[in-house]
């Protein structure tokens, strides 16, 4: 008999700019079920999972080792240039802190 148990899906994201660049880990889903059947569903879910960031992504790659998965997703986070080429930060982003 299989154990029932919760498993859960983090993303982990880079923010920031510089120096104030980190890491942030979020909580997307919680499952449950039996170990194949969690798994399952998280690996389905981490395929589907589209980020905020990169805005064009390039190339998605999941790779599975025991019962974790890591989406790595390449490509670039600004999404288009000014006409005096300067990059245009999306309404919600704010801007960078230019002190």
């Amino acid at each position: 008999m299989s154990a029932v148990t919760t498993r859960g899906l983090v993303v982990g994201t880079t923010v920031g700019t510089g120096e104030r660049r980190h890491t942030e880990a979020t909580v997307v889903a919680h499952v449950g079920g039996s170990r194949a059947e969690a798994l399952a569903e998280l690996e389905r879910r981490a395929r589907a999972y589209v980020p905020a960031h990169p805005f064009h992504h390039d190339r998605r790659r999941l790779l599975r080792d025991g019962d974790g998965f890591l989406l790595v997703v390449d490509g670039a986070w600004r999404s288009q240039r000014d006409e005096d080429g300067v990059p245009v930060v999306p309404a919600g982003l704010g801007r960078p802190d230019l002190h």
